[in-house]
C-alpha cells in the first residue's frame, strides 16, 4: 500500500556530521545549472544485493525510465526548458520536484510521466513560482546528503529501500519500507536542522524482522 502524507518537523538542535563523501563545484555547478535534471536514485545502502535490498536491474531501470521521462518532457513541453524541473525515479515511482511558471505547465509535464506503462505513480510535487537561486540549490543539495547520511547510519532500517529528496526545506521520503522502518526513518529525518516538512511517499511493505548486521 503506498503511503502519501506530510509530516510536520519541529526545531531540533541535533546536528548530524557531513558525509565525508564531496562533490567537486565544477560538477555541482553543471548539475544545478542544466535546467531539467534526471536523478534514478540509488538509495543509500551497501552496492551488494542482499535479501531485501534493490537489485542492479531496479537500478538500471530506474535510471533508464527517469532519462526516458526527462527527454520526453523536453520533446514535447519546449517550455520546460525554461524551468527547472528534476525527474526522481525510485522503484518505478516518479518523483516530480522543481519550479514551473504555472499550473497548466506543472499539469502538461505530470501527464507525460504518466504515460509510461512502466510507471507505478508520479508524485507531481512542481512548485509555481520562479527557479530558485544558485545558493538555495546548493543548500537543497547539502540537506539531502545529510539526510540520507542520517538514514545509513541508523539501525533496523534497510538504507538501500529508501532515499531522500531535498526542496527548499522539505525532504521527500520515497523507497520500499516497512511501516517500523518508515516511522523510524521520519524521526531521523526530523531530527536534521533546516528541514521543515516531510513528504512521505513510501511503498509500505508488510512488517518483518530487519537483521542490523550487529
Amino acid at each position: 500500500m503506498l503511503h502519501y502524507s506530510e509530516i510536520p518537523t519541529l526545531p531540533n538542535a541535533l546536528t548530524l556530521r557531513r558525509s565525508t563523501r564531496t562533490l567537486s563545484s565544477l560538477a555541482l555547478a553543471t548539475a544545478i545549472l542544466s535546467g531539467c535534471t534526471t536523478l534514478a536514485k540509488v538509495g543509500v545502502g551497501p552496492s551488494v544485493a542482499e535479501p531485501g535490498t534493490r537489485t542492479t536491474a531496479s537500478r538500471l531501470n530506474d535510471i533508464s525510465l527517469a532519462q526516458s521521462v526527462r527527454v520526453d518532457i523536453y520533446k514535447m513541453v519546449p517550455a520546460a526548458n525554461d524551468a527547472r524541473i528534476e525527474v526522481v525515479s525510485f522503484y518505478q515511482s516518479i518523483l516530480l520536484v522543481g519550479e514551473v511558471p504555472n499550473e497548466a505547465l506543472k499539469a502538461q509535464i505530470g501527464a507525460i510521466a504518466k504515460r509510461y506503462s512502466d510507471v507505478k505513480i508520479v508524485h507531481n510535487e512542481l512548485t509555481i513560482g520562479i527557479n530558485r537561486s544558485i545558493g538555495e540549490r546548493l543548500g537543497d543539495d547539502l540537506l539531502e546528503r545529510k539526510a540520507n547520511f542520517s538514514l545509513l547510519s541508523a539501525d533496523g532500517l534497510r538504507s538501500s529501500q529508501a532515499t531522500v529528496t531535498a526542496v527548499n526545506g522539505t525532504l521527500y521520503l520515497m523507497g520500499k519500507l516497512t511501516q517500523r522502518e518508515t516511522d523510524r526513518a521520519i524521526v531521523r529525518l526530523q531530527a536534521l536542522d533546516g528541514v521543515t516538512r516531510i513528504v512521505n511517499i513510501v511503498d509500505v511493505l508488510p512488517d518483518t524482522p530487519v537483521s542490523t548486521g550487529a
